[in-house]
């Protein structure tokens, strides 16, 4: 049923004026920088959103530093020796540290920030040895590690029993030192490596379903222009394409996880080093620029111009000041894709210490089209069609307000209903006008906090019928 209600001239004019604002280019985002942390080095981060907590690794200061979302401390995890990958459970409960000096893995629980369990994987300790990356898959929690100096190999630590057993060299000859590893719930058997053997960057591919590493694919060099020295990895929200970052090419690529093609990449100022995808399938992609140019850039699926940059400046407010740069691998979302977390390096160039930026997602323009018929008949259904253009996709509940002025010279307007926004940003909206005569339609999208307001307006004749 159409609900009504008068709209008067004062009203429209507000919302029109409002609109002005709302089209322009996306309104500045605030920055919270916590300043230098209390960690003396950096090697992965991981966002908890039931608990709105950060978690950074320290592997040289053996711990774990706990932010919250305003990047301020609350704790610091000590007794991590060699603190390296980190990984959440699937009910967040229970955050998971590789320990490469110590050969193990620490359980944390995440309410009392208090370890629980520490579990030996059997690797030995040390650089050459201890477990780096960790990602859950199959059921299982999966860790890259070093054989070697020039083997890595993939262990596994299975949880569904009250003592947990540890496998060993699921896969040794894909990689020349440990590999990368990341993982979804949306394919939850789907596990994705990559490493730098030397320069060129290996990515496989593995189906870990039934408790073993099983191969699907694998690619050293992978792209148009190869990909050397690893630097970061994610997956879309859907896991079907994996973003990779490498040293070279100035580029971000995308790739296939069916059978690792080549997709499309995300161009960079400099040299990529960090990607991560929020729930809606934004791309963040940093780069260690400097010199003005944007440390980190916002892509739409598929889109090859960024909508935001973000160049860091410096935190310290000294003469001369290093800019802040973007830490390898320093990139993570909040889960529900609110804010962006970026681990800094400040002081570049000379003694540096380990930072942490609080970006909110910028809220961006939109745009709305609106069309009807240039003459209707009375008392016969119009039907007015139209959509709303974003460059961040929008909320699955999106709506738009209709509203119909009879007659300009009344300054008054009457809201005659709502209308749903589809996934591709489409609406349509019928009416019945009784009175011939000009009509004017307005439509609004009142955004939201990620989407700026917009409207559209149509004349439409309408004639005896």
């Amino acid at each position: 049923m159409k609900t009504r209600r008068r709209v008067g001239r004062a009203a429209l004019t507000a919302a029109l004026g409002l609109s002005l604002l709302g089209v322009g280019a996306p309104a500045a985002s605030a920055d919270a920088n916590s300043g230098a942390l209390p960690i003396s080095s950096y090697k992965d981060i991981l966002v908890d959103g039931v608990h709105q907590h950060v978690f950074l690794s320290d592997p040289v200061g053996g711990s774990v530093l706990v932010t919250d979302y305003q990047g301020q401390v609350v704790q610091r995890i000590d007794g991590a020796a060699g603190a390296w990958g980190l990984a959440l459970s699937a009910d967040s409960r229970t955050l998971y540290v590789a320990l490469r000096d110590a050969g193990a893995i620490a359980a944390v629980d995440t309410a009392t920030l208090q370890e629980t369990a520490r579990f030996d994987t059997g690797t030995g300790a040390g650089v050459y040895a201890g477990p780096t990356s960790l990602a859950t898959a199959g059921g299982q929690l999966w860790f890259g590690y070093a054989k070697d100096t020039w083997t890595g190999a993939l262990g596994s630590v299975d949880l569904s029993d009250t003592e947990p057993k540890v496998t060993l060299d699921h896969v040794m000859d894909d990689f020349g030192g440990f590999p990368h590893l990341v993982a979804s719930p949306a394919d939850p058997n789907l596990l994705v490596a990559a490493e730098a053997d030397g320069n060129s960057v290996a990515v496989a591919l593995y189906d870990v379903g039934f408790g073993q590493a099983e191969r699907r694919e694998q690619k050293v060099g992978p792209g148009p222009e190869g990909c050397s020295s690893l630097q970061d990895l994610s997956l879309t929200p859907d896991a079907r394409q994996a973003v990779v970052s490498c040293a070279e090419p100035d580029a971000h690529q995308v790739f296939s996880t069916t059978d690792l093609t080549h997709q499309g990449q995300y161009a960079a100022d400099g040299n990529p080093v960090a990607v991560a995808v929020a729930p809606d399938g934004t791309i963040a992609a940093g780069t260690y620029a400097g010199g003005g140019q944007p440390d980190i850039s916002l892509f739409t699926p598929g889109e090859a111009a960024a909508f935001k940059n973000w160049d860091l400046p410096a935190t310290s407010d000294e003469l001369y000041a290093p800019e802040d740069r973007l830490r390898s691998a320093g990139l993570a979302w909040a889960p529900d894709g609110g804010r962006l977390f970026a681990v800094t390096e400040i002081g570049a160039g000379h003694p540096t210490s380990v930072g942490l930026r609080v970006l909110d997602m910028p809220q961006v323009a939109t745009s709305l089209t609106l069309t009807a018929p240039a003459t209707s008949p009375r008392n016969h259904d119009l039907t007015l069609t139209g959509r709303v253009v974003s460059p961040v996709p929008l909320a699955a509940d999106s709506t738009v307000d209709v509203i119909r002025l009879d007659d300009p010279s009344l300054g008054e307007g009457t809201h005659i209903g709502t209308a749903p926004v589809a996934a591709d940003g489409t609406f349509s909206f019928v009416d019945r006008p009784r009175a011939k005569g000009s009509v004017q339609y307005t439509v609004h999208y009142y955004g939201d906090a990620r989407h700026a307001y917009s409207y559209g307006s149509v004349t439409v004749d309408i004639v005896s019928d």
